[in-house]
C-alpha cells in the first residue's frame, strides 16, 4: 500500500461512523488483495500482501454481529474468502484472489449503499477537520485544517 493511500486511510477513518468504519476496512482488505494480485506470487510482497488482507478479514469478521441472521450468511463468505486467501499463500498462486476481490467487491458495494443512510456522529472526538482543495501547491491540492496548532493532546 502506498503511502498517500495510507494517508487517505487515516483521514478516512478519523472522520467516519461505525458505517463508513466498516466500508473503510473493505476499502483497505481490497487494496491489499489487489496488491498481492499484482505482485509475483513467489516474491515476499505477494506473502505481506495476503497477510494484510487476512487482517483487515479478520477485522470485518469480528464486527458481525452474529444474533442477525445476514451476518450468518455475511460470515460463510468471509471465511470462504479467508480459505482462499490462505490457499493462494500456501500454493503461492494468485488464482484464488480474482473471485475473493469479485465477492468482498460486490458486498463493500451493498454496505457502502446502506452506509449511506448512518447519519451518526464520527467515532473519533477530537480530531481535526480537513478541507480540500482551500490552497493549491505547485503539484498538488493541499490540506488545511480548523484547528491548525492548536493542543490536540489530551485534556485532564
Amino acid at each position: 500500500m502506498t503511502k498517500e493511500q495510507k494517508q487517505d486511510f487515516t483521514l478516512r477513518i478519523s472522520q467516519a461512523n461505525k458505517s463508513a468504519l466498516v466500508v473503510i476496512t473493505y476499502d483497505i482488505f481490497l487494496a491489499y488483495a489487489k496488491e498481492a494480485q499484482e505482485a509475483d506470487a513467489h516474491a515476499e510482497e505477494f506473502a505481506a500482501a495476503i497477510r494484510n488482507a487476512r487482517g483487515a478479514l479478520s477485522e470485518l469478521l469480528a464486527s458481525l454481529n452474529m444474533e442477525q441472521d445476514i451476518a450468518k450468511s455475511t460470515c460463510q463468505l468471509y471465511r470462504f474468502a479467508e480459505r482462499e486467501l490462505i490457499r493462494a499463500d500456501v500454493r503461492r498462486d494468485a488464482a484464488p484472489l480474482p473471485e475473493v476481490i469479485s465477492i468482498m467487491q460486490r458486498l463493500r458495494d451493498a454496505y457502502a449503499e446502506a452506509a449511506k443512510t448512518d447519519t451518526s456522529a464520527p467515532l473519533m472526538k477530537n480530531t481535526d477537520v480537513v478541507y480540500a482543495g482551500m490552497t493549491y501547491g505547485k503539484n498538488d491540492i493541499m490540506t488545511g485544517s480548523s484547528n491548525a496548532g492548536t493542543n490536540r493532546g489530551f485534556l485532564a
